[in-house]
């Protein structure tokens, strides 16, 4: 597509982890099989693919009814506030796309859909500076809903008052970007902030 030919874009919508900020699971999964004396794949499947996990990233299930949840499935002996340090003490930023998101803004509002937990998002809102750039953002635990379910990009679009052809989402999973074009969105994958600037140059996206 030539850029005489891409609609105009109004909006740029983010995801946060490993875009914006990159985190490594497995840190807190190691610390608390350890603590736990289990495999870490049973820690890992409990923590990050199985049910209780969806839900709580959907907001179904309160911090500490997934706290209580982990410690009578896991059996270990670790109290409320050493497990909010073992699950937050996972992020650092994403070198370079502060200031991606700051030449952005000058042209766009930012928003910003992320597959994420109270705990998390709280702790990314207390310890780090880069959510200051964006006019909302959508955490899967306020809206109820995750990428790469259309529910959750049509949400953002309604309450953002934009059509689908006007945005573009930016996310470092290949199904949430499949995700946000099946509901007319365009996307990029992002892989590192070189390729997400051109591929943006690519869209007439002021930068």
């Amino acid at each position: 597509m030539s850029k005489t030919d891409c609609p105009k874009i109004r909006a740029v919508i983010f995801d946060l982890g490993n875009v914006l900020l990159n985190y490594d699971a497995y840190k807190a999964a190691k610390r608390f099989a350890k603590q736990c004396k289990v495999p870490l794949l049973n820690v890992w499947i409990h923590f990050f693919t199985s049910p209780t996990e969806k839900a709580y990233t959907r907001g179904e299930i309160s911090s500490y009814a997934f706290y209580r949840h982990a410690k009578q499935s896991l059996r270990f002996p670790v109290d409320y506030k050493t497990f909010k340090h073992y699950w937050n003490d996972i992020f650092w930023e994403n070198e370079g796309m502060d200031e991606v998101l700051r030449k952005l803004k000058k042209h766009y509002p930012l928003y910003l859909i992320s597959n994420t937990n109270q705990m998390h998002f709280d702790h990314v809102k207390e310890k780090f500076r880069i959510l200051r750039h964006f006019k909302k953002t959508f955490p899967s635990h306020e809206m109820g809903a995750r990428k790469p379910d259309p529910e959750i990009y049509l949400k953002v679009l309604k309450k953002a008052r934009l059509l689908p052809q006007e945005t573009v989402f930016i996310d470092d999973v290949e199904k949430f970007v499949e995700g946000a074009r099946k509901v007319g969105m365009h996307a990029i994958r992002f892989r590192h902030r070189e390729q997400l600037l051109r591929d943006l140059h690519k869209l007439s996206v002021k930068i």
